[in-house]
């Protein structure tokens, strides 16, 4: 099932939600363990381009049709001389 932007995935037995800000052909969900997800990170499966934005962290990882998703790092911008 795509995901669509704007929508949000509680995974109540985790205590995690994120929401989509980038969708695709992926199927998200989350599984217990992990790093541990972080309010504002963003994940991506590189494989189908869906992203999302963790709106209430926990000790999760985060999967797209059953890979685990990458954490985005901030983009770097040119700083002013």
């Amino acid at each position: 099932m795509p995901t669509k932007p704007g929508e949000k995935m509680p995974f109540a037995d985790l205590g995690v939600e994120v929401m989509v800000t980038k969708g695709g052909d992926g199927e998200v969900s989350a599984t217990g363990g992990g790093d541990g997800l972080k309010v504002g990170k963003r994940y991506e499966c590189e494989a189908t381009g869906v992203q999302v934005l963790v709106t209430k962290p926990g000790d999760a990882t985060l999967l797209c049709n059953g890979e685990p998703m990458t954490l985005q790092e901030p983009k770097k911008t040119k700083s002013a001389d």
